[in-house]
């Protein structure tokens, strides 16, 4: 019995072309991966405070870059709920180690894959700063299923390990820079900012630090009732 003519298969330089394809993609995801969970070890060990803090300060810039927020008719300032709306930005501060510090949470499309997971989605991300051994860390929480509570843990990946300072202010309309924000709350006009400002010191024989401003792709406009 004879195949269906003209049906010839995958020749043996096809198949070794998709499986070199396919490597070099897994290389990627996997480059990505370490890079966010190991790169606090590598700076620590090579003790360049710039890297550390550019590697920091680019990933929160990837993030914000993909920030996503309901935008009418999937939003409405009318609603009455007693479920926060979970694509809602705020920025929080706390006192951590006798510091104050800043904690950024947002949702975004640059989510991640870890581990086997090829899942993709929008993402609740968290930028937060815990206390281990005498020293201040910057870590990253990264959820794809975010409807409980976040709970900051230590086996969120590390950003940054002996920070000194993580302070973030948003930006509104007007370009009044304001220290906490809620996009949920009619207090923020239930608006989100127009840009957010990152500043970020490390620990060292040098007191490096750095600022960064990002401007907000994603905006949603102060809403009005009726």
């Amino acid at each position: 019995m004879r195949g269906i003519a003209g049906d010839k298969g995958f020749t043996l330089m096809e198949v070794v072309v998709a499986v070199t394809i396919m490597g070099l993609v897994m290389a990627t995801l996997g480059t990505a991966f370490s890079q966010l969970s190991n790169g606090a070890h590598r700076l620590e060990e090579s003790g360049d405070d710039n890297l550390a803090l550019g590697e920091a300060i680019r990933w929160m810039g990837r993030d914000l870059e993909g920030l996503y927020v309901d935008q009418a008719p999937l939003f409405s300032p009318g609603d009455s709920t007693d479920e926060p709306d979970p694509y809602r930005f705020t920025l929080a501060r706390e006192t951590v180690g006798g510091e104050e510090v800043s904690v950024l949470r947002f949702t975004t499309l640059n989510h991640l894959p870890f581990g086997e997971s090829s899942l993709g989605g929008i993402a609740e991300v968290v930028y937060f700063i815990t206390e281990e051994k005498g020293e201040l860390r910057l870590r990253r929480s990264d959820r794809l299923f975010f409807h409980d509570p976040f709970e900051p843990a230590s086996g969120h990946p590390v950003m940054m390990t002996r920070v000194t300072a993580f302070q973030v202010v948003c930006l509104d309309a007007e370009g009044q820079e304001q220290e906490t924000w809620d996009s949920d709350s009619d207090t923020y006009g239930r608006a989100t900012p127009v840009a957010v400002k990152v500043s970020l010191s490390r620990e060292g024989a040098s007191g490096r630090s750095a600022e960064a401003l990002f401007p907000l792709r994603s905006l949603r406009k102060e809403a009005v009732d009726g």
